[in-house]
This record gives C-alpha cells, sequence and structure tokens, in this order.
C-alpha cells in the first residue's frame, strides 16, 4: 500500500522553521518602519526650518514666526483642517515650534502613540543641528539615524 502525503513530524517541523524565521524577521521589520517614520519626521523638520528662516529673512524685527500659519508653505492636520498655531499633528508626530531668536528657535517633533516609551527630535532653525532623545523599546532609534541618545533634552 503507497500513502502519499506529509506526516505530523514533517508539518511541525516546517511549522517550527516558520516560526524562528518569524520570530528574527518581525523585530527587524518593525525598527526599519520606525526608521522610516523619524525620517519622515525629519524631512518634515527640514521644510519647517526652510520656511522660518525664509520668514526670519523676510522679516523687519529679524525674527522667527511663532505660528506655523504665517510660513510660505501650508500644513494641514489629520481631518485636512489647515493649521495656523505654533503646533501641527501628523499621524505619527506632534510638531511643534517655539523660539523666536537665533539661539532659542527649535521645532520638536515628539512620536505618537500612547506607549510610554517614545522620543524625540529637536532641530534648531539657525544652526541646523538635530538632537534626538528617546527611552524604552525606542532607545535605539537615534543611534539607527547617526544621532547620538540625549535624553536630557
Amino acid at each position: 500500500m503507497n500513502k502519499k502525503g506529509f506526516t505530523l513530524i514533517e508539518l511541525l517541523v516546517v511549522v517550527l522553521i516558520i516560526g524562528i524565521l518569524a520570530a528574527v524577521a518581525l523585530p527587524q521589520y518593525f525598527k526599519a518602519v520606525e526608521k522610516s517614520r523619524a525620517t519622515e519626521a525629519l524631512s518634515i523638520m527640514g521644510s519647517v526650518a526652510a520656511a522660518m528662516e525664509r520668514a526670519r529673512l523676510v522679516s523687519s524685527t529679524n525674527t522667527y514666526p511663532e505660528s506655523l500659519g504665517t510660513l510660505d508653505i501650508e500644513f494641514s492636520d489629520v481631518n485636512g483642517s489647515a493649521v495656523a498655531g505654533g503646533s501641527w499633528t501628523t499621524n505619527n508626530f506632534a510638531i511643534s515650534v517655539s523660539g523666536t531668536d537665533t539661539s532659542s528657535g527649535v521645532i520638536t517633533a515628539s512620536r505618537n502613540g500612547g506607549s510610554s516609551s517614545g522620543y524625540t527630535l529637536k532641530r534648531y532653525y539657525y544652526t541646523g543641528k538635530v538632537t534626538c532623545s528617546a527611552t524604552g523599546d525606542r532607545s535605539g532609534i537615534c543611534e539607527s539615524m547617526g544621532l547620538p541618545n540625549s535624553t536630557s533634552n
């Protein structure tokens, strides 16, 4: 009698191998997704910093504006409404601007998410310097972007 098919042991071995591969691949996938989100924030911050610098150059007082609504670029919130204040919330980040002079002007992007551990990116208008502070399970995001993790920011 010739029976064709797989034995239970063979099926269990295949399931075990797939489980091991998934356990190795999923954390790397989530790190890559988070790194792309952080890169998105850095790109937005670069656009805001350039718009802030343009606004300062045309200002008669040589200061940065206090509001995103006065810039020459337009921001929309998650509902599609135009942003007029000093902060803006995307699906992934809460972005805010503060400071009006060349030493204190900063853009801050804080990761949204409901988790107690997250990270914050800061970009200074005038110097372009970017700092990163991260805690908990996202503490490696700073290093993966080539930024030192400075939890004191």
